[in-house]
C-alpha cells in the first residue's frame, strides 16, 4: 500500500480538500487497495477543527457534501508515509523542520509538482481568507492534479 500525506498550514482548507478529492478519485478508479491518503497541518490551531466554510460551500456547489476534522503533522508521519506533499513554501519548511534528524522513508515534495498546468509557482494559494472565487480556483487546481499524481505513483510502483 502506497501512503500519501497532504500537508498545509492548518489542515482546514487545502490539504483536507486534496485528501477528500483523492479518496474520491481512488474509489472511482478502484485503487483504494493500492493507495491510501491522509492530511495534516504544520500549524493546527485546534486539532479537530472542521473545514473552512468557503471550501464546504465550493464543494456543495459541485454536488459534494464533505466533512473533515484537522490534525497536526507529527514527526512520525515522516516515517509512516511514502509521499508527503506540501501545499506551499511555509508548509514545506514546517515539514522539513518536523522531520529534521529523523529517519524518514517519505519523499517530501510540493503538491504542485504534479499539477499539469504550471505557472512558475510551487504553491497552492491559501483560500482561508479569500472569497469564493479563490476557493473555486484552489478546488480546480487540486482536482486537475489528482490524475497526474496517481499516474505518477502507479508508474513509480511498477
Amino acid at each position: 500500500m502506497f501512503k500519501i500525506m497532504f500537508v498545509c498550514m492548518g489542515n482546514v482548507c487545502r490539504s483536507p480538500l486534496a485528501h477528500i478529492l483523492l479518496d474520491m478519485y481512488l474509489e472511482k478508479n478502484n485503487l483504494t487497495d493500492r493507495i491510501s491518503v491522509e492530511s495534516s497541518g504544520v500549524n493546527v490551531f485546534n486539532e479537530g477543527q472542521a473545514l473552512c466554510d468557503t471550501i464546504v460551500r465550493t464543494a456543495s456547489k459541485r454536488g459534494l457534501s464533505i466533512e473533515h476534522y484537522s490534525r497536526e503533522f507529527y514527526t512520525s508521519d515522516g516515517e509512516n508515509f511514502d509521499l508527503i506533499l506540501a501545499m506551499d513554501n511555509s508548509t514545506m519548511s514546517g515539514i522539513k523542520s518536523a522531520v529534521k534528524g529523523v529517519s524518514s522513508k517519505g519523499e517530501v515534495k510540493f503538491f504542485r509538482d504534479y499539477d499539469p498546468i504550471q505557472d512558475g509557482s510551487n504553491e497552492v494559494p491559501d483560500p482561508w481568507s479569500g472569497g469564493n472565487s479563490e476557493s473555486e480556483m484552489v478546488f480546480d487546481m487540486i482536482e486537475r492534479t489528482m490524475k497526474p499524481l496517481v499516474d505518477s505513483i502507479l508508474n513509480y510502483e511498477l
